[in-house]
């Protein structure tokens, strides 16, 4: 007598898509970005004064 194959409980989907917890930190990360920008072309634009001023 061969075994039977195993059941497999019915499923339903979920009420609500799966989601990511909020953690609260979404006004804290766009100011520190933007000033990372603003330091990283800061930056740069006296990397540039620097290299015109070297005469090389």
């Amino acid at each position: 007598m061969s075994p039977s194959p195993p059941r497999k409980p019915p499923v339903s989907p979920p009420a609500q898509p799966p989601a990511l917890p909020e953690t609260g930190v979404g006004e804290q990360v766009m100011a520190a970005s933007g000033i990372a920008v603003l330091l990283l072309t800061g930056g740069a634009i006296l990397y540039r004064r620097g290299r015109a001023g070297s005469g090389r």
